[in-house]
């Protein structure tokens, strides 16, 4: 067998999330379909995390296994040819067969984007959450500050992940300005299912609200959803980049 690794990248607006779905489209399902057309082989296309409902990707990661070697160049270049145009193939790497896309990774980073300005514009639309208020950039940041480290994040997450377990530990959260974005930079090990979200709806509504920022660590204290703020959008959301040791471009690739 030959493992191969994707780079790839994805508009998340009209997809039901990452993984196969009853009703909807998958965006797990497009890319096993243009594997299957190009390569006469089936396949199961496994991605380093499940993107949610209308989560966008810039750099998400997807491994699967084929029986005959294919060009690299080929592979990025035909299914770019297959897929339709709001997924793409950014680079394809030959991998070893102990690599896998999900368990291999060492961190991942997300980005949360914030479009701050009076008036809404078009180019933002489900690229971004639109707020027409001011906020203070130094407030965001000190509040995500306390949050950084290892801790129970049972009151950001959906009750489903308490499943199993809710301690993560997060190594940084940067916020930064530019041209009316705001983007908060989050890289951990894991996250758990709308964490970032939910951190991210809690300190805009502890911002409108006049709190404190120290005030997230006593809703961080007591474990308990109900006492969190709301769980921004999805579409502000995006894998931005996974972290392998060795690094994908360790491995032979097309570009």
């Amino acid at each position: 067998m030959n493992r191969y690794a994707l780079l790839v990248q994805y508009d998340g607006t009209r997809f039901n999330g990452w993984q196969f779905q009853d009703k909807g489209r998958a965006i797990q399902v497009e890319f096993e379909n243009a594997v299957k057309i190009l390569t006469k082989e089936e396949v199961r296309v496994i991605a380093s995390g499940r993107t949610d409902s209308g989560v966008h990707a810039i750099g998400q990661v997807v491994h699967f296994d084929l029986s005959k070697e294919i060009p690299l160049q080929r592979l990025c270049i035909g299914l770019n040819g297959i897929l339709d145009h709001e997924l793409a193939v950014k680079n394809a790497y030959k991998v070893d067969l102990d690599f896998h896309s999900r368990f291999s990774a060492v961190q991942r980073e997300y980005l949360y984007m914030i479009y701050r300005y009076p008036l809404r514009t078009p180019f933002m639309r489900y690229k971004a959450m639109w707020i027409n208020y001011p906020i203070n950039i130094d407030y965001i940041q000190r509040a995500a500050s306390m949050l950084v480290g290892e801790h129970d994040f049972a009151s950001f997450c959906k009750k489903i992940s308490a499943k199993n377990g809710t301690i993560r530990e997060i190594d940084s959260i940067d916020v930064s300005e530019d041209s009316n974005i705001i983007k908060l930079r989050f890289r951990a090990n894991g996250f758990l299912h709308n964490m970032i979200r939910i951190i991210v709806g809690t300190i805009l509504q502890m911002h409108s609200e006049a709190k404190d920022p120290e005030y997230i660590t006593e809703i961080l204290k007591k474990k308990d959803r109900s006492l969190s703020g709301f769980t921004a959008p999805p579409y502000g959301l995006y894998l931005n980049r996974v972290i392998y040791d060795p690094a994908l471009n360790f491995y032979e690739s097309a570009f």
